[in-house]
Order: C-alpha cells, then structure tokens, then sequence
C-alpha cells in the first residue's frame, strides 16, 4: 500500500484506488452517520500465499472514498478466499447496512456466553 519508510501510496495501490472509485463512484449514495455496515467479500488470489486479510484495508479504504461513507462504520466483515489461476484474480464485494438489532442478534449468535452475561 505505501512505500516503507514514507507514508506514500505505491503506483499499484494508486491505481487500485483509482479502479474502484471508477466502478463505484459513479453512483450517488444516501449513507447516513449514523449507519451500520456489513461487508461480504470473496477474493480470488493466484498466490497460496496470499493473506485473506490484506484485502479489506485497502478496499474499505478506496470504497469510503468512492462511496463517501467512513470505514469506522463497518461493524462486520465476513470474507472468503478462492484459490483461482494466475490471470484469474478478482474481487467481489457487498456493502449492506444493517441495524442495531441484527448486529446485537449477530453478536448474541457468535458469543453466547460471553453476552448473556453482559445483556448485548
């Protein structure tokens, strides 16, 4: 994303930028401050070696951007990693809002316990 020693986006990452505001910021989008967010994901790396989650920092960061909503507004993050052929690769993305309650119902599903006892 940046050179190591300056905080300076790569050409890669400039242009990455630039791709997903062409896709996305041709729209006009109604967000509020106050929305709740969920993003779905597939990645399709040609890499084994490729970490899932180095895709969602630049991708959130680039769709705020195009999509004039803050990346702190993300409340889930559900991905997934495709192995595909080198060539292949690509990205598929859903942003959806959600609402207090289908995020508390979410966090009661996942962590039982631990939230019965502090009443999420």
């Amino acid at each position: 994303m940046h050179y190591a020693k300056f905080k300076k986006d790569t050409k890669e990452y400039r242009e990455f930028k630039s791709a997903i505001y062409q896709l996305l910021g041709t729209q006009t989008y109604d967000f509020l401050d106050t929305d709740k967010f969920k993003l779905s994901l597939i990645t399709g790396f040609s890499s084994s070696l490729s970490d899932l989650d180095n895709a969602f920092k630049p991708l959130l960061d680039s769709m705020q951007l195009a999509m004039g909503f803050d990346d702190r507004q993300v409340f889930e993050i559900e991905a997934l990693k495709d192995k595909v052929n080198k060539g292949d690769e690509y990205l598929m993305i859903r942003l959806e809002t959600i609402t207090d309650n289908q995020w508390k119902r979410r966090i009661r599903k996942l962590f039982p316990v631990f939230h019965k006892e502090n009443k999420v």
